[in-house]
């Protein structure tokens, strides 16, 4: 009887588990379609930001500078169940700290920061991840302020960005780009001065949007990834949740077979016992 309670207890446990699972994947699954959905209309914007740069000559810092003072930027994830996510971008980031003399590291995914803090690594600052679309924009202007406060106060004349390029469903790559300084692709074409704004104000705007616009789409891909590796590992913890939930089905079915047989088994044994007082040689 404690045996059958017991299995009853994990099998509902299970199910449990189950239904949380499917939930999850149903809305990764949801994410992940509208997240690949935006991406071209970012890129489409974010082309038109760059023809604004190039239009203005934008004055970009020489990438030979020996002076620089480098900033380096990790696109994280803050749910659980992406199958080793946080954990492939982090070892990224401490390879790229052997190379590069890191001053400021921002970092967006707190799940990330105990990995970079045990590497030796200080977060300058820390941003919650958006788990949709929707929660993109608060997150993105935030950190475009504060990297680009830092980058016009000269804190850091570098920044590069580690993130994760979606190649498929549940696959992913690690990758850096150079995001600070800007360089914009060159234009023959040159819009005319405006009478309202100065050349430099135009300029703030211009490098403004183009942060807003380059993290705005490398963390779509990112959230594609992050999705994409959720996606596979719900469906790979379902099916494990299938087969244990018929283990466990079938393990309680065997235990009602056993007490059923021993039921029967302790019926006849009483008629036994009682035919056998009963009759007349037993007298």
């Amino acid at each position: 009887m404690k045996r059958e309670h017991s299995l009853k207890r994990r099998l509902k446990s299970l199910e449990t588990l189950s239904e949380a699972v499917t939930a999850m994947k149903s809305l990764s699954a949801h994410h992940f379609r509208s997240t690949r959905l935006g991406l071209p209309a970012a890129r489409a914007y974010r082309t038109g930001v760059e023809a604004a740069i190039a239009s203005l000559d934008f004055p970009a810092t020489s990438a030979d500078d020996h002076a620089q003072t480098q900033g380096l930027l990790l696109v994280g994830a803050d749910l659980g169940l992406c199958d080793g996510y946080n954990s492939r971008l982090t070892q990224a980031v401490v390879a790229a700290s052997s190379e590069l003399s890191i001053e400021r590291l921002y970092c967006i995914g707190h799940r990330s920061v105990p990995g970079l803090r045990n590497a030796g690594l200080s977060v300058s600052h820390q941003y919650a991840t958006p788990t949709s679309t929707a929660g993109l924009t608060d997150v993105l202007l935030s950190v475009a302020e504060d990297v680009l406060t830092d980058y016009l106060d000269g804190r850091i004349t570098r920044l590069t960005v580690i993130s994760a390029r979606f190649d498929g469903v549940g696959e992913f790559t690690p990758v850096s780009h150079d995001l600070l300084p800007i360089s914009a692709p060159q234009q023959t074409g040159r819009f005319p001065p405006s009478a309202y704004n100065t050349r430099r104000h135009l300029i703030a705007v211009a490098l403004r949007e183009y942060l807003y616009i380059e993290l705005y789409q490398t963390l779509l891909d990112s959230l594609a990834s992050e999705h994409g590796a959720r996606l596979v590992a719900t469906e790979s913890a379902g099916e494990w949740l299938d087969e244990k939930s018929g283990s466990t089905r079938r393990q309680l079915s065997a235990v009602h077979r056993e007490a059923a047989t021993q039921e029967v088994l302790d019926i006849a044994a009483a008629c036994r016992r009682r035919n056998s007082g009963s009759s007349p040689e037993a007298k």
